[in-house]
């Protein structure tokens, strides 16, 4: 397993590759966060340029302060809506009688959010009235369902 795998590989891969999110849940959740944390960063930046620039022109400590209040808010719903995913996806798993421990979920739910994150952050950014938090926990819950369901396969298929 690669431990070293390259951050911008882990978004395109997270998109649309199911088959390797077993392996980035078995790196951990200090890395998932960190990864969270990484996406989230580079997402606030373009969502606080365009509203800095929208609310102050070019101004950059309008940028700076947008981009620190935007990174805060969303790192932190990031992680409590991944909360309530695995919350979820825990009750999907006892009835697809999976054992999945809580932090691989936690870390596997992470990863899963990726493209749901993306479009949430442009659709926010293109109508910044509308909260779009159901609509991301809804698609990731999706996402993290389908993965569980090709581990569950994987599993079968390795023991047939």
């Amino acid at each position: 397993m690669n431990y070293k795998t390259n951050f911008f590989r882990k978004v395109i891969t997270s998109i649309y590759d199911i088959k390797v999110f077993s392996e980035y849940a078995k790196e951990g959740i200090f890395r998932s966060i960190s990864y969270a944390m990484l996406l989230t960063l580079i997402l606030a930046g373009v969502k606080g340029i365009y509203k800095g620039y929208r609310i102050n022109g070019f101004e950059l400590r309008g940028f700076m302060s947008q981009i620190i209040v935007i990174f805060g808010t969303d790192f932190i719903h990031l992680l409590f809506d991944c909360l309530v995913v695995v919350s979820v996806s825990l009750l999907f798993s006892i009835l697809m009688r999976l054992i999945v421990k809580y932090m691989a979920l936690y870390s596997l739910t992470i990863y899963a959010a990726t493209l749901p994150l993306i479009m949430k952050t442009i659709l926010e950014i293109i109508n910044p009235n509308i909260n779009f938090d159901t609509m991301f926990i809804i698609g990731t819950l999706t996402y993290v369902i389908l993965i569980l369901k090709h581990i569950r396969d994987e599993i079968i298929n390795n023991f047939t």
